[in-house]
């Protein structure tokens, strides 16, 4: 595939909307894949590059520690007290609530029923509730809406109602 076919090729992924491409030719395959909320560019950056040029690739920023990572340090206590942990069944943008300027699902204090409600987990444009497993009250909500989420990652301790 040559040089001309590959920038195509990105550009129609880049406005596709597609989340992953992989196409064989001539016995070489190229994959495309959207691993960030915000994808590269790459049709702008390999424009101004002349042809036959080595491509020097830039090297991956580290990544601050983010503020939601905090309070699952904190939780660890107070899984001795009894409290259960409901964790982020995918990687995905944490909403806690339904839309912007509405209020959210559930905050500490609140009680909870079985299979209620209680965030919204955002996977590649999908909305994915989470709902309670079991009834339970809302002791703490571990995460800022809005925040990136990591499988398994705590969202909220709450205390099972027997």
């Amino acid at each position: 595939m040559d040089l001309e076919k590959l920038r195509e090729l990105i550009g129609i992924f880049e406005t596709s909307g597609l989340a992953e491409i992989e196409i064989e030719e001539e016995g070489r395959r190229v994959r495309l894949t959207r691993s960030a909320p915000q994808p590269v560019h790459a049709p702008q950056l390999i424009a101004h590059i002349p042809s036959g040029a080595p491509i020097a690739m830039p090297a991956p920023m580290a990544q601050p520690v983010s503020a939601a990572a905090q309070p699952v340090q904190e939780a660890e206590p107070d899984v001795d007290e009894g409290l259960v942990i409901i964790e982020s069944p995918m990687v995905g943008v944490f909403y806690a609530q339904p839309a912007p300027g509405d209020p959210p699902f559930v905050k500490p204090g609140d009680t909870v029923e079985v299979n209620q409600t209680v965030c919204i987990v955002e996977a590649m444009k999908l909305m994915n509730e989470v709902a309670a497993k079991f009834k339970c009250t809302i002791v703490n909500v571990l995460v800022e809406s809005g925040e990136p989420v990591e499988y398994n990652q705590p969202l909220f301790a709450v205390k099972p109602v027997e």
